[in-house]
């Protein structure tokens, strides 16, 4: 008995194509790792690009060594003398630190304060802008006065530069709240605190840590200020002895390794906006 042909009366469907590579392997596309590993060697081929044109300059133009130096000497500084270099940098690092954990406690607690009591935005609002632009150098003996040499004189200063950023982004991250978040909270009934804490601090934080990136680094230059008008350790000291004796090998080491630490510190607050506040598009 002879079976008929069946003949599908629908549209035919094709096979997916396969995918390329190689065989027996899955085809891999382009993941987030590889987009970060792709960035890091863009942004390590442009500081190579700049060391490669400042040394390009020197060569052609040959200064006399009390104007200008090249990357080269400067490296061969740091080969040089590596623990002196290391232990100034810790010192100006720790300062650094301070002064940003208590430049952003403080300037959050006063960004929530500006939002939260139109008495104290009255009052303190103009002040702060007032106290802004006042050059921050000018505060650095003050603290010194008030603080000593030390370590605490440094770390006020630092302090001081990285407050202001965090008071504007965390004022600016919580009035910028959507409206609809306020009603829903409204309609279903939520406290101060639950509204503070579930909706509109959680709504502030990538303005807030935008504000952080720009604190880094400017405490890492506050902590190289105070030490420029009191300091017998640091990476500030260094330059101003290097100054004091005209080597600009040591000079220009000291700037590229004040660089180096601003640069990292930068990514690494970036690199935490970019865990904490995962729903925020960065840009590639």
């Amino acid at each position: 008995m002879v079976t008929p042909d069946v003949k599908s009366k629908g549209p035919q469907r094709s096979a997916p194509a396969p995918e390329t590579g190689p065989p027996g392997k899955p085809a891999r596309r382009r993941g987030p790792r590889r987009d970060s590993v792709m960035a890091a060697v863009k942004a390590v081929v442009g500081i190579v690009g700049l060391f490669a044109l400042w040394q390009l300059a020197v060569v052609i133009f040959d200064p006399p060594e009390y104007l200008l130096v090249g990357p080269i000497e400067a490296f061969a500084e740091l080969a040089e003398r590596p623990g002196y270099f290391a232990e100034n940098t810790f010192i100006t690092l720790q300062e650094a630190l301070a002064g940003f954990a208590l430049g952003t406690a403080l300037g959050v607690l006063c960004g929530a304060g500006l939002h939260y009591s139109s008495t104290i935005r009255s009052f303190l609002y103009p002040a702060l802008i007032a106290i802004d632009t006042i050059p921050k150098v000018a505060l650095a003996p003050l603290f010194i006065v008030w603080f000593g040499f030390g370590f605490e004189s440094k770390t006020f200063v630092a302090m001081a530069i990285a407050f202001f950023p965090l008071v504007i982004s965390t004022y600016d991250g919580l009035r910028s709240v959507p409206h609809e978040l306020q009603e829903l909270a409204r309609i279903n009934k939520a406290s101060q605190w639950q509204k503070m804490t579930k909706i509109e601090f959680i709504h502030a934080i990538p303005s807030i840590l935008s504000g952080a990136k720009i604190s880094i680094s400017l405490a890492v230059g506050g902590a190289v200020v105070g030490e420029f008008i009191a300091g017998s350790k640091g990476l500030g000291y260094v330059i101003m002895l290097a100054n004091s004796q005209v080597d600009l090998a040591s000079m220009f080491a000291a700037f590229m390794v004040l660089a180096t630490i601003a640069l990292v510190l930068f990514y690494l607050v970036d690199l935490a906006g970019r865990k904490l506040v995962p729903w925020k598009q960065y840009a590639k």
